[in-house]
């Protein structure tokens, strides 16, 4: 399938990442490098056409599977979009992000019944459907799975967006994934979280998800600083203790941005 157009904000005329909001809080397994070259190929994406989802996702006759859909991304985009990054590495960044990108995966628990049984199913999808040939000259081309076409093309209702180039210098996954759970409510500036789907999104260790002392210390507390300092965010957060002294969730609160200008 052919390339895809880069879909540039109409006011700001950057790139804008577009998911689905269901997507933003499922468990998101990679590396940061992954992540940027990820976020770069989704913001390439128009997550209006409808037309490109609907052939992403129809089943060819002959092999009984869908295509899915391609996009390239050139060494050269990579290092516009991360200019910290210095050339002589982008590239080599780039490649290593491409073959590890096959082994990234969204993964969540669905709902099931079973023999008239409610119950759950941890579901495993990969990000893309075919390792990428890092043998040309200067690009990549990512295949984007079939079944994550309904979380980033043809979107309509709820969805989560935010500009590119104000998660291009963040330096922890945990700051990125922060910033995309807090896009997802640009318009009221509040998050009200659970703790198990906190640690889910943000992807916490299993030892910060036992113990909320070290995932306050080792990923909360450094990820709103690098927000505050980087992207000049103004936020404040504190624990959810509705009942004695377990935490049960997360507040966070930031200046509201409706018009887009970061989010």
């Amino acid at each position: 399938m052919g390339d895809l157009v880069a879909a540039a904000d109409p006011t700001t005329r950057e790139l804008s990442v577009t998911i689905k909001n269901e997507l933003v809080r499922r468990i998101q397994r990679m590396k940061l490098s992954e992540k940027r070259l990820l976020a770069l190929a989704i913001a390439k994406c128009n997550p209006k056409a409808k037309m490109l989802k609907d052939r992403a996702m129809r089943l060819d006759p002959a092999t009984g599977e869908a295509p899915g859909w391609t996009i390239r991304v050139t060494a050269k985009e990579f290092m516009e979009a991360y200019p910290h990054i210095e050339g002589k590495h982008a590239y080599s960044e780039l490649k290593e992000a491409a073959e590890n990108l096959f082994e990234c995966r969204i993964e969540w628990d669905e709902e099931i019944v079973e023999r008239g049984k409610k119950g759950t199913k941890r579901r495993t999808v990969r990000w893309i459907y075919e390792k990428v040939d890092t043998t040309t000259a200067g690009w990549v081309d990512i295949k984007f799975s079939p079944s994550i076409a309904p979380y980033l093309l043809g979107i309509e209702g709820e969805f989560t967006k935010y500009m590119l180039r104000h998660a291009a210098d963040l330096r922890s996954m945990y700051s990125w994934r922060l910033l995309e759970i807090m896009a997802q409510f640009r318009d009221t500036g509040l998050v009200v979280i659970g703790y198990d789907d906190f640690c889910s999104a943000v992807g916490a260790p299993e030892s910060c998800v036992k113990d909320s002392g070290q995932l306050r210390r080792r990923v909360i507390e450094p990820a709103v600083k690098e927000l505050r300092e980087k992207n000049s965010l103004a936020i404040e957060w504190e624990p959810v203790k509705p009942a004695g002294r377990k935490v049960t969730g997360f507040r966070f609160k930031f200046k509201p941005d409706p018009q887009g200008r970061l989010f």
